[in-house]
């Protein structure tokens, strides 16, 4: 048990305040006691956790179907182990390569100048460029520009007078002035030449059409060879 020496001392200036002290002096004050409980999520959340829970250690392990277990090793195809093979021989060729078969080359350093016609055209450029910027505007000449508006010629102008005039005159036609006309019809009858020409021929086709072949006659064709007589002979003798 510790000894009045060993507690600590209080200082006098507060406990003679504390003394004094009375009840209308304090201040009323309101506890405020905070209960934090979980949200509706976390609820839920939490009972789903224990419903799992729940089930995984209530499962019947005998509905549990036996099953093999199935390795598979699925190993490459001809064309993959070809392509690997040459990857590798590449590699091992370019490991094993001897430097010392290489030949010494030297870099050839090509600087394409330009020609004598390049050179000249360029030299009148800058020619050119330098006279125009040296250029002494002193030496020119004070123009007067003329503003010249043609104008149309007399025919022009009667043309489009004409053309006015026969636009208005088109415009302020009267139609009170036409006379009513009836429309003649005619329909050109073809003559009576034409008529028989058109049956004749109307006649033949339908004959063609409807020609009868049994009709016909039987005929034998008799081949002729007219030899010349003695007379003709001796006359064409003669006249040779």
């Amino acid at each position: 048990m510790a000894t009045k020496a060993a507690l600590p001392s209080a200082d006098p200036q507060l406990l003679g305040a504390i003394s004094k002290a009375t009840p209308e002096s304090l201040h009323h004050v309101q506890t405020d006691v905070k209960n934090p409980l979980p949200s509706k999520e976390a609820i839920a959340q939490e009972k789903t956790e224990q419903e799992l829970m729940s089930g995984i250690e209530g499962f019947d392990a005998g509905k549990l179907k036996p099953t093999e277990t199935q390795e598979k090793n699925p190993l490459p195809d001809p064309s993959a182990i070809t392509a690997e093979k040459a990857e590798r021989y590449r590699k091992q060729s370019i490991e094993d390569f001897n430097k010392k078969k290489l030949k010494r080359a030297n870099t050839e350093e090509k600087n394409t100048l330009p020609d004598a016609d390049a050179i000249e055209q360029e030299k009148r450029e800058c020619e050119m460029r330098h006279s125009i910027g040296d250029f002494n505007k002193s030496k020119l000449r004070h123009s007067q520009t003329e503003v010249k508006n043609p104008l149309p010629s007399t025919e022009a102008i009667n043309l489009e007078k004409q053309e006015v005039e026969k636009i208005q005159e088109i415009e302020g036609f009267k139609k009170d002035s036409l006379k009513h006309t009836e429309p003649t019809v005619k329909n050109v009858l073809p003559d009576q030449d034409t008529l028989d020409a058109e049956k004749k021929e109307q006649e033949l086709k339908d004959g063609v059409t409807n020609f009868n072949r049994n009709s016909l006659k039987k005929t034998t064709t008799e081949e002729k060879n007219a030899l010349p007589s003695s007379q003709d002979i001796a006359e064409e003798k003669a006249a040779k």
